[in-house]
């Protein structure tokens, strides 16, 4: 979960009475993209808001009251009680030109005091988090009864009440998720500057540090958009969408790597592939690095398929039919041979 200070709190508010300038928008965004937990918090900050207007449109909090009790919150949190007393506002005619004034603060106030309960809620909330070490997988059955394989060095988190009025979960890495279908409640997965919404279906989501968040649709329908924007593409199967960063929407295209999930499902297909392609996925698939001795063996082109190969057996496969050869040094392979033209 995000931890806002107190100024981020103040932006939240002033972006919510319509008072933020460009110089705090810009730095309430940039704190919103350094981790889509942050987006998260602002968003059900913002839905909380929402509802406290929508169940009473005739409320005005007591400014005063409202900030004495965050004060002696926080100063019982410090060790330093002090007493609450209650202090109303007059409104006089000398006062009445501050009405614009005091509802922005009424407003300030009430989101300080939010952020003090948020604070308070989620160091008291328990978090299920998993990890994976360089070279494994992991096949993880979340409470609803969703699937997910977590890829090497990724990571998957989720609040101690996931499934109870909502489904969320927060990634870093790449997952292939299987979602189970839950009436009244989406799937909603935070990753970087990304946001994916599903209600049942499977989709690959690769967001590692340092590189665009894709996402490849395999059944059903996927709302893909920038964390801190509503404006999703929706994905049909056989298509995926990259997003850069939050400023940026979603770019969509159909799917060209057939072997995108090939980490999970351990299915390799080469189709009329070059060797130097064919290199590559398989440094991805086994952990390894391929070097081709000769430039003319990039011009080379297999077709093969592999389920659930071990390294050995592609290799071997690859040396018969493409009269190759190789050599092992450790973790790196050296491929030799006369080449295409």
């Amino acid at each position: 979960m995000g931890e806002p200070n107190d100024e981020i709190w103040t932006l939240v508010a002033k972006q919510l009475t319509g008072e933020l300038t460009a110089e705090e928008a810009t730095k309430l965004a940039d704190w919103q993209e350094k981790r889509s937990e942050n987006q998260a918090t602002v968003e059900q900050v913002q839905s909380l808001w929402q509802r406290s207007k929508e169940r009473d449109s005739s409320y005005e909090p007591d400014v005063e009251e409202g900030w004495q009790r965050f004060m002696f919150r926080r100063d019982e949190e410090e060790g330093e009680p002090r007493p609450l007393t209650s202090v109303k506002p007059m409104h006089t005619p000398r006062t009445r030109t501050l009405v614009w004034l005091t509802g922005v603060a009424a407003s300030l106030a009430l989101l300080v005091t939010i952020g003090y309960l948020w604070r308070s809620a989620s160091s008291e909330m328990g978090w299920e988090q998993f990890a994976t070490a360089d070279g494994e997988t992991k096949l993880l059955t979340l409470p609803d009864s969703s699937q997910v394989w977590l890829n090497s060095l990724s990571s998957l988190r989720y609040a101690a009440d996931f499934n109870v009025n909502n489904r969320v979960v927060y990634l870093e890495g790449e997952g292939f998720f299987e979602v189970k279908e839950a009436e009244g409640k989406r799937f909603t997965i935070f990753s970087g500057p990304a946001k994916t919404e599903v209600i049942g279906t499977s989709f690959n989501l690769r967001a590692y540090q340092g590189e665009p968040v894709k996402v490849q649709v395999v059944t059903g329908r996927v709302a893909f958009s920038p964390a801190n924007e509503d404006n999703a593409v929706f994905l049909e199967p056989g298509e995926e969408a990259l997003i850069a960063s939050n400023t940026e929407p979603a770019r969509t295209q159909t799917i060209t790597d057939p072997n995108f999930r090939a980490w999970q499902n351990k299915v390799l297909h080469f189709d009329n592939t070059s060797l130097t392609q064919i290199a590559h996925q398989m440094e991805e698939q086994y952990g390894i690095t391929i070097e081709l001795a000769e430039p003319a063996l990039a011009n080379c082109r297999y077709t093969a398929s592999f389920d659930n190969a071990a390294l050995e057996d592609v290799l071997t496969t690859l040396s018969v039919i493409g009269n190759l050869s190789y050599q092992q040094q450790g973790n790196h392979y050296v491929l030799t041979g006369p080449g295409c033209e």
